[in-house]
């Protein structure tokens, strides 16, 4: 009996080292080879992308499920955790999210579309359950590693350096030769489509950026704050106007949890400087540079060159030097914070009404009720919700909330169908030749908003178990920050991509990383060995 024990110990043991090679394995696969990796420059790169994150993720999951097979406990042991262990609020969340994904292939019309989803995205049933997966075996793993972050952020930097080039027409990789200069425009990097590329950054660059926020160590620091230049002088640059977006959201909420002490509110104001520099700084590129640099929409102008930018910086840098010395003032500084909390409430108050209003502007100048009321009407493209509001996201946004409508009550509650949109949008002859007057030959697969994307394809129920995953995640790490400052980089990432897809939509350059994070977040609660970047 007690040779069997042994024996049972010595292959859980092995179990578990392979478990953990293989958990690396993935990791480096998926933060250290996807963003970099391609096929014949940007023809086909999507799919090239998504063959190596399916390949790559179906000998993970396989072999971690034989592994689980063989080590068949129910407790914390070498390995991890258990899978029978009680779930977390964010596990839970997760369960609830891929249960409604079931519920909604099960009960679609189109099951054979839903399988894979929309050809160039193939965001349907199978994907969605690789994402889960993924998130449960990270959770249950003690997967905590500084070559892991290391290798992401080195990783990360290229890529971003790799899109800062080719906005200057720098292409040392050649991967635009053959392209015109439309093409230029819509291309950057080694990710692909601006979009994409904006959708990747916006997910992963406040990893670089908390790193930065949360160490004392010197070199660290400096290393980091070169980070933090270089993702924000790829934000200004990327000309997709969502990044900005998601870069609000993600200091919006890093101010917040800034206020819990001066010397955090300090090292935001330091980021802020940091952005609105880099910002300024680009625009100078730019304007030294304009031979070379490829055509920006307005907004990416208007915050690299705009004298308000500059205006922002030295604001920024005054409450930086303001704040720095009233550190120093140990006598004052409760009530200084005190006073900064209750202005920065009001702020974030101010910030969600100016929203508000700009939607209800946009509303009342698009119906024309300005125009009956008092004789006005504003063409600009951001404040007149047509067709081709938002790079035509007008039409699309429109379509599906028509077709969202449309839909009989119980499908209302389970959606027609993972990534089904478009089988389910060219099923109906009214919609089906609007969208061919509107696009032509091009098939509209999603809505270029996630949130709208996965009312119609999941339904009610399922839409709100994406918003649970979203914001429950945030708010999870964001209060795990309380006890490890680290955890405010899980919180950032599910910000910035939930900010950034309100105007874009689930791929492979972003939502693989949205699932790795929030299942090494979770998996670090667990850890009680974990120590963070000092």
């Amino acid at each position: 009996m007690k040779q069997s024990g042994r024996k049972r110990d010595f292959v859980r043991e092995r179990a578990a080292v392979i478990e953990r090679c293989v958990v690396f394995t993935y990791l480096f696969c998926m933060l250290g080879i996807l963003p970099l990796y391609y096929r014949e420059q940007y023809y086909q790169i999507g799919n090239a992308k998504f063959d190596f994150f399916w390949n790559v993720s179906l000998c993970f999951i396989g072999i971690s499920f034989i592994l689980i097979l063989v080590k068949r406990k129910q407790s914390v042991g070498e390995s991890g955790m258990s899978f029978l262990e009680k779930l977390s609020a964010l596990d839970f969340a997760v369960f609830i999210y891929v249960l409604c994904v079931l519920l909604s292939y099960a009960f679609s019309d189109y099951k054979e579309f839903g399988l894979k989803g929309s050809a160039g995205w193939e965001m349907g049933l199978c994907s969605q359950l690789f994402f889960v997966a993924i998130y449960f075996i990270l959770s249950r793993q003690k997967i905590w590693s500084k070559y892991i972050l290391g290798i992401h952020l080195v990783v990360s930097t290229i890529v971003f350096i790799l899109g800062i080039l080719h906005r200057f027409d720098i292409d040392p990789l050649g991967m635009y030769v053959g392209l015109e200069l439309y093409q230029k425009v819509e291309f950057l990097s080694t990710i692909g489509q601006a979009t994409w590329f904006s959708s990747y950054v916006c997910t992963v660059f406040a990893v670089g950026v908390s790193v930065f926020y949360i160490s004392n160590h010197r070199r660290i620091r400096i290393f980091m704050g070169l980070y933090t230049i270089i993702s924000f002088g790829i934000l200004v640059t990327q000309n997709s106007d969502s990044a900005f977006a998601a870069i609000g959201g993600v200091l919006l909420l890093l101010g917040f949890y800034s206020l819990s002490e001066i010397e955090k509110w300090c090292r935001f104001w330091q980021i802020m400087c940091l952005m609105w520099g880099t910002f300024g700084g680009m625009g100078i590129l730019q304007k030294i540079f304009d031979e070379r640099m490829i055509p920006l929409d307005k907004l990416s102008i208007f915050f690299s060159q705009s004298v308000i930018t500059w205006m922002a910086f030295f604001i920024s840098l005054g409450m930086l030097f303001y704040y720095t010395k009233q550190k120093n003032r140990k006598e004052t500084v409760n009530e200084v914070m005190k006073i900064t909390k209750a202005a920065y409430k009001i702020f974030l108050l101010l910030v969600a009404a100016t929203v508000i209003g700009i939607v209800i502007f946009i509303y009342l100048n698009t119906k024309g009720y300005l125009l009956e009321w008092f004789g006005y009407q504003n063409m600009n493209q951001y404040l007149l919700f047509d067709y081709h509001w938002g790079s035509n996201r007008g039409s699309t946004w429109m379509v599906c909330w028509q077709g969202f409508v449309s839909l009989p009550w119980f499908q209302k509650l389970f959606g027609v169908g993972p990534d089904c949109l478009s089988a389910y949008l060219y099923s109906v002859p009214d919609t089906s030749d609007f969208l061919h007057q509107l696009w032509g030959e091009m098939l509209v697969t999603n809505a270029h908003n996630e949130y709208l994307n996965s009312l119609l394809c999941y339904g009610i129920v399922g839409f709100i178990s994406w918003l649970a995953v979203l914001i429950g995640g945030i708010r999870y790490f964001y209060g795990k920050a309380k006890e490890n400052p680290f955890f405010i980089a899980f919180a950032l990432c599910i910000m910035g991509y939930a900010c950034h897809n309100i105007f874009c939509y689930q791929q492979v350059c972003c939502t693989p990383f949205l699932f790795i994070a929030l299942g090494v977040g979770e998996s670090l609660t667990k850890s009680e060995n974990f120590n963070t970047i000092k």
